[in-house]
């Protein structure tokens, strides 16, 4: 989080919305970031799966609730 707290990088992204947000709307932006942030720590980790690993993995799922589905 390049030298900010958690609570130093909450507080400037809460600062950049508008006045008028919504408390749901700070949520939902907060939790965006923080799986981005987990996402890139994954990445760094070498936690990753290929483009081709991700297809296989999604297929059956795909298949059972798609629009062919039965």
């Amino acid at each position: 989080m390049t030298g900010k707290t958690a609570k130093q990088a909450a507080i400037d992204l809460i600062e950049h919305l508008p006045d008028e947000v919504s408390t749901e709307t700070i949520v939902a932006e907060l939790l965006f970031k923080l799986s981005v942030i987990q996402g890139l720590e994954q990445l760094d980790r070498g936690e990753v799966v290929s483009h081709d690993e991700a297809k296989e993995r999604l297929a059956p799922w795909l298949k059972s609730s798609g629009p062919n589905a039965r």
